[in-house]
């Protein structure tokens, strides 16, 4: 599943992955779990982390986590009150076809009749990653 919401960054509304920033103490998995259930009403049973990388590292200490799982199942959260989010399904031949263009987004995949999800779940650091 994608997110379509307004940012006022690109001046439009920006089709991209369920994602969210860390609160204190919390795991990106536990995040990736409120941040999905909050944007899209699913759930995960078990999250992969496939890697992060800094999201702007000449003006930003934002260090971004990728994470990928397989849907299990329907889920509640609330989202934040500034928050007005539109949840759009994205058939993977859709964002492949895509490429090239200048589209902002991403997608959900059928792997072997299995939901994959990806996230991402962001965190402020100090000059380093962990920091």
């Amino acid at each position: 599943m994608c997110v379509r919401q307004r940012r006022d960054g690109a001046r439009a509304d920006v089709l991209e992955l369920p994602a969210g920033t860390l609160e204190p103490g919390e795991s990106a998995q536990a995040a990736a779990d409120r941040e999905l259930a909050e944007e899209c009403g699913l759930a995960v049973a078990e999250w992969a982390e496939l890697g992060g990388f800094w999201a702007a590292p000449a003006y930003s200490t934002e260090w971004v986590t990728v994470l990928a799982g397989t849907v299990s199942g329907a889920a509640t959260g609330e989202l934040d009150e500034d928050e007005e989010i539109v949840v759009v399904r994205v058939a993977v031949a859709e964002a492949l076809a895509a490429r090239g263009r200048r589209v902002r987004g991403s997608a959900r995949a059928v792997d072997g009749g299995e939901w994959r999800q990806w996230t991402w779940i962001s965190r402020t650091c100090g000059s380093r990653r962990g920091s």
